[in-house]
């Protein structure tokens, strides 16, 4: 009248449809569980937290300057010049000079003389003038004044052969029609003072070295936020709790944050120990 009867549920289905049940669900919170192990992180925040920064002795860095460096130069450069070289100077304009000659100079010439000297005096004469008189050579004595005039002519040739000494001392201009060619084989040491400042522009990235005198610096950390991805740690019972584990399960005994990356390990120590839930151990 009503129907054909349902077949009755027995306990054997009930149990295999409860272990479906709980398999299919277990598989859902494990792969939800494992995506959120893969792709999610713990956020930890810091504030006001001490912290000692260890710095390396030196570190080798690359600086870029954008503006032009200014250099204050104030000493003074010793300067050698080593020169070998032909050159040429020209000399367009006379060039004042002051000669001096020292020579000899041969004189050949012949000077003709021709002159009438006109003679009016009066001559003494006191002297002996041997003569002959009447065939006997006789001494006669002549002593008086003989008054002469007379009008004497001179003509004579005056030949000069002789040779002057020269000496002369006196200033000259000289032009020179080609310049003059030399050869310059010199070292020309200075001294120069530079007292400039300059400006130096720098276009290429500086290779650098920081050397720091204290190796440990005492910061504070003012607010830090600190991610720890869940497949880098693990957590384990505390020291308290460690010793109630039997020994041949201390191998399984408090574990510690696994390598996290660097600089991230301590925060995350020392946030997890203030909260007295884990050991942490770096």
């Amino acid at each position: 009248m009503f129907g054909r009867r349902a077949a009755p549920v027995t306990w054997k289905a009930l149990i295999f449809t409860a272990l479906v049940l709980v398999l299919l669900m277990s598989a859902v919170a494990g792969l939800c569980g494992w995506w959120a192990w893969r792709h999610m992180a713990a956020q930890v925040t810091l504030r006001h937290q001490p912290a000692l920064v260890r710095l390396p002795d030196s570190l080798a860095v690359q600086a870029e300057v954008s503006r032009a460096v200014r250099v204050k130069v104030d000493q003074v450069l010793p300067v050698s010049v080593p020169i070998d070289e032909h050159v040429s100077i020209p000399f367009p304009d006379p060039v004042p000079v002051k000669v001096h000659v020292e020579t000899q100079v041969p004189v050949s010439i012949d000077v003709p003389f021709e002159h009438v000297f006109a003679i009016d005096q009066t001559i003494d004469l006191d002297t002996t003038v041997r003569t002959k008189v009447l065939g006997f050579s006789v001494n006669v004595p002549i002593r008086g004044k003989v008054p002469l005039k007379a009008q004497v002519p001179v003509k004579l040739v005056v030949p000069v052969r002789h040779t002057l000494p020269v000496s002369l001392d006196v200033p000259a201009q000289v032009t020179l029609t080609e310049p003059i060619r030399a050869h310059v084989q010199t070292t020309v040491k200075a001294q120069i003072p530079i007292r400039e400042s300059l400006s130096l522009p720098l276009t290429e990235p500086l290779q650098a070295t920081l050397r720091f005198p204290r190796q440990e610096v005492n910061v504070a950390l003012v607010h830090t936020e600190v991610l720890l991805p869940f497949d880098a740690i693990t957590v384990a019972p505390t020291s308290g709790w460690a010793s109630l584990v039997p020994e041949r399960m201390r191998p399984w005994a408090p574990r510690a944050v696994r390598a996290l990356p660097p600089g991230m390990a301590a925060s995350a120590a020392s946030a997890l120990e203030r909260l007295d839930l884990l050991e942490v151990r770096p």
